[in-house]
């Protein structure tokens, strides 16, 4: 009947093991159904500015740091950072051990920007090491991604932090997987840019990303205005000024994401470190038990992600695996390591050691029915 929504279809629960868009609760798939509004009502504006206030509290930086939200992937983040934070007379060192880090190169070059990179994919990024490139004294800015999810490895963002404090360079963290679960205080540790976005470690849907930055960094961000779209200065001053956003936003997703946040504060980004912690063991335990190898050493394993050695398997062909255990509602996500055959899984998202378990039940069922 005309004027009726009928339809109704029921949700089936997945196990997503790839590193985001992660596994969502019921309250955050729930919160998308809202009346439909203008998102430049003044009710929408104040939803833009609890979101801001949401994401800063997580990271202990409402004092400190003021947020900006784009209507874009990760990627839209960390281009919006960087071409924002770097002016024309700075120079900026990245640190390219994952696939992200030179994603962050690859965005310098395409502006135009001054920048070097130290280590290769797979390197662990020593401290001394960087300390040691920056005291060339040739770099106003450090670009290091916290959670590289190329190989699962957790970079160490404190003592790079000090490191950069003590020399003088502002700090660039993409934490796109680890702002929400790994306990990053503002405070403690201190961060010129931070950016991440809805669909990781907070649990939101895909759609919007953000740029967290220190308030000290505002007048350099109003005088390296080059960019369109991803100037991060006017995007923020945008919402602070006129109450809205730019352009237009995702509203339905404004509103999960913002469900996603009060659930992050809720459970405690110490409790869902735990959370995610435990689930990790129960993978790498299982896997290890199967036989599997995995890419990196314990000492550098980020508890959030696992790169699994194809080659510990040599007869397992990922694509049948793959096929096999999304039947069964869970996905795993293939490998991006150069010259090496790995796939990964990650445990961001509403997930629970319950689910964890499962994976391993389903994975020693594939093996045994190919026995």
């Amino acid at each position: 009947m005309r004027g009726k929504l009928t339809h109704q279809k029921a949700i089936n629960r997945n196990i997503l093991l790839n590193p985001g868009p992660a596994t969502t609760s019921q309250r955050v798939k729930e919160a998308m159904i809202v009346e439909d509004i203008c998102p430049r009502e003044e009710e929408f504006g104040q939803l833009m500015h609890d979101i801001c206030d949401g994401i800063l509290e997580i990271g202990n930086g409402s004092d400190t740091h003021e947020v900006g939200l784009f209507v874009a992937s990760g990627t839209g983040a960390m281009e919006a950072t960087l071409v924002s934070a770097i002016g024309d007379n700075d120079r900026v060192l990245i640190i390219t051990n994952g696939a992200y880090g030179l994603r962050m190169e690859q965005i310098c070059k395409s502006y135009g920007l001054e920048y070097d990179t130290a280590f290769s994919f797979g390197d662990y990024p020593e401290p001394a090491k960087v300390k040691s490139v920056l005291n060339s004294g040739k770099f106003t800015h450090l670009a290091i991604i916290h959670h590289e999810t190329s190989t699962g490895m957790m970079n160490p963002l404190e003592e790079i932090s000090a490191v950069c404090r003590e020399v003088g360079v502002k700090l660039i963290v993409d934490a796109m997987s680890s702002y929400g679960a790994y306990p990053i205080d503002l405070q403690e540790t201190p961060i010129d840019y931070i950016f991440s976005s809805s669909n990781k470690c907070i649990h939101g849907m895909a759609g919007l990303s953000f740029v967290v930055f220190h308030k000290d960094r505002i007048a350099e961000l109003k005088a390296n205005q080059r960019a369109f779209y991803f100037d991060l200065y006017s995007q923020w001053n945008n919402l602070q000024q006129k109450n809205q956003l730019r352009f237009t936003p995702p509203v339905q997703i404004c509103y999960a994401f913002m469900e996603a946040i009060l659930e992050t504060l809720e459970e405690g980004v110490e409790m869902r470190w735990r959370r995610y912690r435990a689930n990790w063991q129960v993978l790498y335990d299982g896997f290890k038990e199967l036989g599997f190898q995995f890419f990196l050493p314990d000492a550098y394993q980020s508890k959030i992600l696992l790169a699994l050695d194809l080659n510990s398997k040599p007869d397992l062909d990922f694509n049948d695996l793959h096929d096999f255990l999304y039947k069964e509602q869970i996905t795993i996500y293939p490998g991006v390591i150069p010259e090496s055959n790995t796939f990964r899984m990650a445990v961001i998202g509403d997930l629970t050691l319950t689910d964890m378990r499962l994976v391993i039940e389903k994975v020693k069922e594939y093996f045994n029915r190919k026995d």
